[in-house]
């Protein structure tokens, strides 16, 4: 807990030596590893903000936080056993009404989404998926549902885990080094370091937002359907 709080005192005071040191980097890479395999594969924490933390991730990689080859490993095994994950819940469990239930929580716009890019595209939708928040924790639970037994999907999210870390870390690395960055360092890192905050809030807003919508018409049916067996019994 109190490396928790020493992180959390860095990252408001943009301590940057403090982040680097060893006693609080592995927490650190847990911590990250953690968020990047839920948001890949388990539908409710498709909130949290994985593609604005990877590029603060290389953001903080130009800082000498991290250690670039390493966090790369650490993040696509994170994503790709989360990618497992998530296709195995559909294929053992997606007609249990636990996964049917987080399902329904997800925006009807991120199931088409996912439905179009599986029908038209198959396994290859794992690449563009990737980039498609919502999206990319959607499709391997569809897979899992379509009863999907094939190596391509491991050998596709293996891949697919690969560019989008490597891409996404890649750029935040790049930007980390410009002349602009350098200019504006300590304005950038604070907008940098609320986006993920801010994204979080706001996922955490809209997922509750929608729990409840889902309750009324819940309840909204269960009234409607008592009404009519009502009448019918007269």
């Amino acid at each position: 807990m109190e490396t928790i709080i020493t992180l959390y005192h860095a990252f408001i005071n943009l301590d940057i030596a403090t982040l680097s040191n060893p006693n609080v980097l592995w927490t650190l890479y847990g911590m990250l590893f953690v968020i990047i395999l839920l948001e890949n594969g388990v539908l409710p924490a498709a909130f949290l903000p994985g593609d604005s933390l990877l590029f603060l991730t290389g953001v903080l990689i130009s800082q000498n936080v991290f250690h670039f080859g390493l966090i790369n490993l650490i993040l696509i095994a994170g994503a790709a056993l989360g990618t497992w994950l998530g296709y195995a819940q559909g294929l053992w469990l997606g007609n249990t009404k636990l996964v049917q239930g987080w399902m329904a929580h997800i925006p009807e716009k991120y199931h088409h989404k996912s439905e179009l890019l599986f029908h038209k595209y198959g396994l290859q939708a794992l690449f563009i998926g990737r980039f498609i928040a919502f999206v990319r924790t959607l499709l391997p639970m569809m897979a899992g549902l379509s009863g999907l037994h094939s190596r391509k999907f491991h050998i596709y999210n293996l891949i697919s885990a690969t560019l989008w870390i490597f891409l996404i870390v890649t750029l935040g690395y790049l930007f980390g080094l410009s002349p602009i960055f350098k200019e504006y360092e300590k304005q950038i890192m604070s907008i940098l370091m609320l986006i993920p905050v801010f994204l979080l809030v706001l996922g955490l807003i809209f997922s509750i937002y929608l729990a409840v919508k889902r309750s009324l018409s819940n309840k909204k049916q269960s009234k409607a359907i008592s009404k009519n067996n009502k009448k019918n019994n007269k």
